[in-house]
């Protein structure tokens, strides 16, 4: 194993020829294998930032049917600038990291009352926008504007680990900035930006796979430094936290209570929320059902009752919330996990009966 000093010290003088050899075989690959996806298809600043924020912590094969349905009813920055924030985030509903819709909102915003719509291309000026960090920005820079930088997602970070035999923790700043000076002096040969840098996501994600990855089909294995290449790149391991949740459904004729989560709970900030249960002012009445959902670091258990309210209690310690009508809670945006709680009472004859 080389270490990171000496990579980084190779990567400005890696030899012409062994640039051209590695864009020609991950060129040809992407002409046969890479993702048709519909962002791909004539991009535009909109449509590639649009993608990009979607791709943040969701996966691509997810992002399809969203990005199309988001594109259709949002085409342009200045449709999006004049949506509501209400319409913004139930158009992302489903996606989750909600903090992501509300950044491309304010993103709009900004671009169509002082820019005229134009996005900057130079990655220093997009870091200053909300939701754009240095990986963003040099994607959004590669993609839509065509600059020559890399933007080095997990697939492209895991690729050149196994690449060039880092053996360094990835989440350390000296392991990136080694990886962006090799994936940068190797696209300085003949390769368009966008393409190398899509070509060598593709890559990472169908070829050089996180588990189990297709090392026989891989058409770069004689530049591969490699000898055990599942073990890389090393991660930090995150410990799972479970929780649990209780959540209350209560009703009054074909009214349900619903909360709208205020900006100190920024995980569903500006969402619909069923209350969670609060034994100072909540009686259970029955058990319902229970799910269970994923959230970063947590998995999270909810279990959900029918409760009602105690109304001494209610005096003196008020809750915030309001009734909403059941045919007005479809079009109101809410999280995913209350999303399927909602379409689990309506399974429920109790909840589909007129009262």
């Amino acid at each position: 194993m080389e270490s990171l000093d000496n990579i980084a010290m190779l990567a400005p003088s890696i030899e012409p020829n062994f640039k051209k050899k590695f864009w020609k075989f991950l060129s040809r690959w992407y002409g046969e294998n890479g993702f048709k996806y519909p962002w791909r298809k004539s991009p535009t600043p909109y449509s590639v930032v649009v993608s990009e924020f979607m791709l943040q912590q969701t996966q691509a094969e997810t992002v399809v049917p969203y990005f199309l349905a988001w594109m259709e009813k949002f085409p342009d920055w200045e449709s999006l600038a004049k949506a509501q924030e209400k319409e913004v985030l139930r158009a992302w509903e489903g996606l989750g990291y909600y903090s992501r819709a509300r950044n491309l909102h304010r993103i709009a915003v900004m671009l169509y009352h002082e820019r005229k719509g134009e996005l900057p291309s130079d990655p220093e000026e997009l870091v200053k926008f909300p939701g754009i960090g240095p990986y963003t920005a040099n994607a959004v820079a590669s993609l839509a504007f065509g600059r020559k930088i890399p933007a080095l997602d997990g697939n492209v970070i895991r690729v050149m680990a196994r690449l060039m035999n880092i053996n360094q923790p990835i989440h350390k700043k000296e392991t990136i900035r080694t990886i962006f000076q090799v994936v940068d002096s190797l696209m300085q040969g003949e390769a368009e930006a966008s393409l190398f840098n899509s070509a060598l996501m593709d890559f990472g994600r169908a070829v050089c796979k996180p588990k189990y990855p297709r090392c026989s089909a891989c058409v770069l294995k004689e530049m591969c430094k490699a000898k055990q290449p599942e073990l890389l790149p090393l991660r930090t391991k995150i410990e799972i936290e479970e929780k649990k949740e209780k959540i209350a459904i209560i009703r009054e004729d074909d009214r349900f209570w619903l909360q709208q989560a205020n900006s100190n709970q920024n995980r569903y900030r500006g969402l619909w929320l069923f209350p969670y249960f609060d034994p100072d002012v909540m009686e259970e009445m029955a058990p319902l059902f229970s799910l269970r959902h994923s959230f970063t670091r947590y998995k999270i258990l909810l279990e959900v009752c029918e409760a009602s309210w105690n109304k001494e209690r209610l005096k003196m310690m008020p809750m915030e919330g309001q009734w909403v009508k059941k045919k007005e809670i479809f079009s109101l945006p809410l999280p995913s996990p209350h999303r399927k709680i909602w379409l689990q009472l309506l399974s429920k004859d109790k909840i589909n009966k007129e009262p």
